[in-house]
């Protein structure tokens, strides 16, 4: 290509020369020119010194801007000025009339730029019935909202790109100034409410697209939400390109993959980022062990410790094949690191004891736990066996065998729970206090959890399935709240916390908690969700409430009130000093349970449990008559 490129350059300027001449003389009376032969091979050298000089045939055509057009005004600039100069050196320009450098220079640009921007116009797919595209790829036909350097870089990424098949039948700004301008030949027509008007005026010719593009800087919450509810009326499918501002390295490719609007976009809560220089500082060259690693989030946990170059990571979990998925793709990601997977129950206690002896690793994520409320509440003993005991004989491993920290996850149910999940996890969570306020060696940190969005068995999950099912989508109650994290800033928290245990060696039996922002109503997750799906709620899906199911409140708390919140770090976490219950009294009880859980005595085990968490009461009150906090609303 680029000897063909030099060589069509070259013609254009002997071209453009001999065209000068037959301008002023005629082109019937070209043969008379004395020397035009000469002259022209003259002309036509020069152009080819002066063309490399600026570097005319550098630039590709396929991307022909306007940085190459100046160069090949200034080659044809120079190149015609060198020329006549020698001209009237030489001859003193006989037979150089005066027109012809003008003449001579104006068609050599535009010689020279035509070429150049038919070939971009034929790339491009501006011309469909010019260029090497004989075969067109399916039509994708979308409009755009918000007017902004993103938007053009679409538009333009998706003229250059024909193969993505995009066509971009409008562009939607809610900015009156910005409306019947045009982007690259694509009107704006109007704002976010003139959808409906715009689609009918597309349906009557023919024309459906079927997304909507959200090509606005940074939209809010609110702005988003809005988006999807217009959007949901008319049946588009809503999604949002990548943040041009956040690198510079987006090709065009990767700029024509918009991805959905995802539940974490709507949370309408900045990015929460963890101490990574101490994270890493925790990890690096350490023996890291993760219980319930095939878990949505052991395995993520699992994932970001392997980016951290530990000296070995141990992996456990009782489900065979969560932890033979995540053990494959673990090694192919990072073949290098040392990885140990091993199939335990943490209500093994030898089992586990042998595990800790074998390996003796240095930081431990204890993640493994029996999380749904109705299947605890089914199966108590199984709970308080998994929650409690299990808890203790991977902490008391840890301390046995003198790991530097431990790190307990937790739930904000554990917080004046009114089931037994959450039970079970507020006397694991004491017993972890307990062993830190007397440990001399390991550190025992606890975080809490708000419910995590898109982890195994969650309300999105069972939401997704409902969805594609055509509904109905069932919420248990139409004023039941909870907090929400995501998977990313779940995993960050528990690093977070794994760090700030170390460099606060005198902050002993504390919990950290995510500032998690309001609450969120259910049922609004629920019409997002369906929104996001490209229905619209109550009318394509339907919402059906089914009632609070055994031990489920309507809202969950983060703090008992008589946890005191002492500190506010900096990365958005709060550290709280809970009561300490006394060591010889948990220990007492714990063995108690454990002989009465191997008897499958439940409502004795219960019994034991409400001694260590005297909080716990089954709800009672009718879900009306319970006051809700304030909610985050998705709208």
């Amino acid at each position: 290509m680029r000897i063909g490129s030099v060589a069509l350059d070259l013609a254009i300027a002997a071209g453009s020369f001999v065209a000068a001449y037959g301008s002023v003389y005629g082109f019937d009376r070209l043969k008379w020119v004395p020397g035009l032969e000469e002259k022209t091979a003259t002309y036509t050298l020069i152009c080819a010194v002066c063309f490399v000089a600026f570097g005319v045939n550098k630039g590709s055509w396929r991307y022909v801007s306007i940085s190459e057009l100046l160069a090949v005004i200034k080659a044809a600039v120079v190149a015609i000025g060198i020329y006549t100069v020698g001209a009237f050196l030489i001859s003193r320009g006989q037979n150089v009339p005066r027109s012809v450098p003008v003449f001579s220079t104006l068609f050599l640009i535009g010689g020279l730029s035509a070429v150049r921007l038919a070939y971009r116009l034929a790339m491009d797919g501006t011309w469909k019935g010019i260029g090497w595209k004989t075969k067109a790829p399916p039509e994708r036909k979308v409009l755009l909202f918000g007017v902004s350097n993103a938007a053009e870089s679409f538009i333009r990424s998706a003229r250059r790109n024909f193969d993505s098949g995009i066509t971009i039948v409008g562009v939607f700004d809610d900015n009156p100034a910005k409306y019947s301008r045009l982007i690259h030949g694509v009107k704006v027509v109007g704002a976010l409410g003139d959808i409906r008007k715009h689609m009918e005026r597309l349906a009557r010719r023919g024309i459906r697209p079927t997304e909507l593009i959200v090509t606005e800087n940074k939209p809010s919450r609110q702005r988003l939400t809005e988006i999807l509810a217009v959007a949901a009326t008319v049946g588009l499918k809503v999604t949002r390109i990548p943040d041009i501002t956040v690198t510079s390295s987006i090709t065009s490719h990767l700029l024509l993959k918009p991805k959905p609007i995802e539940l974490e976009d709507l949370l309408g809560r900045p990015e929460v980022t963890a101490d990574l220089d101490g994270i890493a500082h925790l990890i690096n060259g350490r023996t890291v062990l993760a219980t319930g690693a095939g878990g949505s989030i052991g395995s993520e946990l699992c994932r970001q410790i392997a980016t951290f170059n530990p000296r070995q990571l141990i992996i456990t979990d009782c489900s065979e094949f969560h932890i033979y998925l995540l053990d494959k793709e673990l090694r192919e990601n990072h073949p290098d690191l040392p990885i140990v997977t091993r199939i335990v129950d943490v209500r093994d206690r030898a089992r586990v004891n042998d595990m800790f002896r074998t390996y003796r690793p240095e930081v431990v994520f204890h993640a493994a736990a029996l999380k749904h409320v109705p299947l605890v509440e089914d199966n108590p003993v199984e709970g308080i066996k998994t929650n409690v005991l299990g808890t203790r004989n991977v902490a008391d491993a840890a301390l046995a065998n003198e790991a530097n920290t431990f790190v307990m996850i937790s739930t904000d149910k554990a917080v004046n729970p009114t089931n037994i999940m959450g039970a079970t996890k507020r006397a694991a969570e004491a017993y972890c206090q307990s062993l830190d306020v007397n440990s001399k060696t390991t550190r025992f940190k606890t975080v809490r959890f708000g419910n995590v969005l898109g982890s195994n068995g969650s309300v999105v999950p069972r939401f997704q399935e409902q969805i594609a099912a055509g509904g109905p989508v069932t919420v248990t109650h139409p004023n039941i709240v909870r907090f929400f994290m995501t998977i990313p800033e779940a995993v960050q928290l528990v690093l977070h916390a794994s760090s700030h245990a170390l460099l606060h060696m005198t902050e002993r039996g504390k919990i950290m908690v995510l500032d998690m922002g309001k609450p969120v109503r259910i049922v609004d997750l629920a019409e997002r969700m369906i929104q996001l799906a490209g229905y619209e709620p109550h009318v394509d899906i339907e919402i059906a409430f089914v009632g609070l199911r055994p031990g489920e409140k309507l809202y969950e708390e983060l703090f008992d009130p008589s946890e005191v919140q002492d500190t506010r770090t900096d990365e958005g976490y709060v550290v709280a000093a809970p009561r300490i219950i006394d060591k010889t009294l948990l220990l007492k009880t714990f063995t108690s349970l454990e002989a009465v859980v191997e008897r499958e005595e439940a409502e004795r085990a219960i019994e034991l449990l409400s001694h260590v968490v005297p909080e716990y009461r089954k709800e009672t009150t009718p879900p009306d008559l319970i006051p809700s906090p304030e909610a985050l609303e998705l709208k």
